[in-house]
């Protein structure tokens, strides 16, 4: 019962982080379900649960939406998450967050010029196809797109809400790749997968107020700061394991 309880309130932060930050809250979630349950349920038990919390939040946001990219960065996900869950037990995953970790820290540095002009559709795509086939063995990959979203020229809850329905569809192609690839029944944790909507619900709607007392430029060091801390926090884990 304790795990459980524990498992909630991680829920439930993880998902205010991703409501009020676009990152983080994801990786925070898939620690928590890593203390309850083995990698291999997991992995595929936060691919549900991020699918229920970035619902959520497109529905509360869905006007906000920028669908033109959301399309294009859905449009490979499929394909390539279905790929990954096949070949899911034969390539060893603490490489890929290694991978992800360096890609982190590559996209912070300091640059003289800074890029201002949006990503192109096709970038968006070639994103969408990359977090795809490694969300399938990662997990949290939205470290990894964060940038790219964050480069939109909309307003700040513009590129949230956008980054939210990308995710979903990231995420329920994911599902389709677990339950169908990988033979995964999601129908046999039916209780868990309740208890963590519920917590992803709540965490969005803490959120509403919440986010109203957070400037652009806090949010904006918010996002590097924890860009910074996730990719050492893959970084360790992925070369630990390896070493």
């Amino acid at each position: 019962m304790e795990a459980k309880i524990l498992l909630f309130v991680l829920v439930t932060v993880g998902s205010l982080i991703s409501s009020l930050t676009g990152l983080g809250g994801g990786t925070l979630i898939l620690a928590g379900l890593m203390l309850v349950f083995p990698p291999q349920i997991a992995i595929p038990l936060h691919s549900f649960t991020q699918m229920s919390s970035n619902a959520i939040r497109v529905s509360l946001f869905f006007k906000q939406v920028q669908w033109k990219v959301v399309a294009a960065y859905s449009s490979l996900m499929i394909p390539l998450a279905w790929l990954g869950a096949l070949i899911f037990e034969h390539v060893n995953p603490d490489a890929l967050k290694v991978i992800v970790g360096l890609f982190i820290l590559y996209s912070l540095r300091p640059l003289k010029i800074k890029p201002t002009e949006e990503p192109r559709l096709k970038t968006f795509a070639l994103l969408g196809a990359v977090s795809g086939f490694l969300g399938v063995f990662v997990g949290a990959v939205g470290p990894l797109v964060t940038p790219f979203f964050n480069r939109l020229k909309i307003p700040r809850e513009g590129s949230l809400s956008t980054k939210s329905a990308g995710q979903f569809f990231l995420q329920v192609s994911k599902v389709i790749a677990f339950a169908g690839a990988a033979d995964f029944s999601f129908a046999s944790l039916k209780e868990d997968i309740g208890l963590l909507i519920a917590g992803s619900l709540l965490g969005v709607l803490i959120s509403i107020p919440v986010s109203k007392k957070i400037s652009d430029e806090l949010f904006e060091k918010g996002v590097n700061v924890m860009l910074f801390v996730i990719s050492i926090k893959i970084l360790y884990e992925g070369i630990s394991a390896l070493v």
